[in-house]
């Protein structure tokens, strides 16, 4: 009996030890997956450059080095090659994709902004109203993705109106279930005004590059959210502003 009741007592004693060593090993795995996760989001930061209205493209230490996609438009060259293959294979699969706008200069992006502005101005509306009714759907110079050289506009050729009827047309159905496919994600979906700052904008899609599309997509979420749940403090933000 006192060698049976040690042998349990033994047992016992063992299974805490094995908790433990459990729980480190857990502990080490986990830690591990955040290392990598850190390692790899830390090379493609410059892809996950993060504008909006609260995060302006100064701040960012961002340069777009551009490229010439089609009809003129440019990219970032990051982009350029996942663009091209995108377009080609919506338009082999029957869709007719256009590309409305791409990279824009903040010059650019303030003569649209006013413009816009003095056109709400014009139809009666009060220039404070008729600013902020604007910055809910066109960014301010300097907060706009568009001058990353990473966003870029898609419509289909038989509706170019970018308004929510776009999210209708075929092109627009074909690249809401595949541009993940090629890293580019739909950068202001529906119902998720409040976390990107502007509106379902259905024709607007940005490069994050492959990896971060398939979770952004997989997750249901924004790129502010997927940043949030991957960035931390000890994950150092790198923006390559090489030539």
């Amino acid at each position: 009996m006192g060698t049976s009741n040690s042998m349990k007592s033994g047992k016992l004693r063992m299974i805490p030890r094995l908790a433990a060593i459990l729980i480190f090993t857990l502990l080490m795995v986990f830690a591990a997956i955040r290392v990598c996760t850190w390692n790899t989001l830390g090379k493609n930061t410059r892809l996950l450059t993060l504008v909006n209205p609260w995060n302006p493209l100064s701040e960012t230490g961002f340069s777009a080095k551009l490229t010439t996609v089609e009809n003129g438009f440019q990219v970032d060259r990051a982009c350029a090659d996942s663009l091209k293959k995108m377009l080609a294979d919506c338009r082999n699969a029957g869709r007719k994709p256009v590309i409305k706008s791409t990279y824009r200069s903040v010059d650019d992006q303030l003569e649209l902004f006013d413009g816009e502005v003095q056109r709400l101005v014009e139809t009666g509306l009060n220039p404070e109203d008729a600013d902020t009714a604007v910055a809910a759907r066109i960014a301010r110079p300097g907060r706009s993705e568009h001058e990353l050289g990473l966003a870029v506009d898609l419509v289909d050729a038989d509706y170019t109106v970018e308004d929510e009827t776009q999210s209708t047309t075929p092109t627009a159905q074909w690249l809401s279930e595949n541009a993940w496919r090629y890293g580019f994600i739909l950068r202001y979906p529906q119902g998720a005004e409040d976390v990107t700052g502007y509106s379902w904008q259905p024709w607007h899609y940005r490069y994050v590059g492959e990896d971060a599309a398939v979770n952004i997509y997989s997750l249901g979420i924004t790129l502010e959210e997927y940043l949030s749940l991957f960035y931390s403090e000890e994950a150092a933000v790198e923006v390559d502003t090489a030539g």
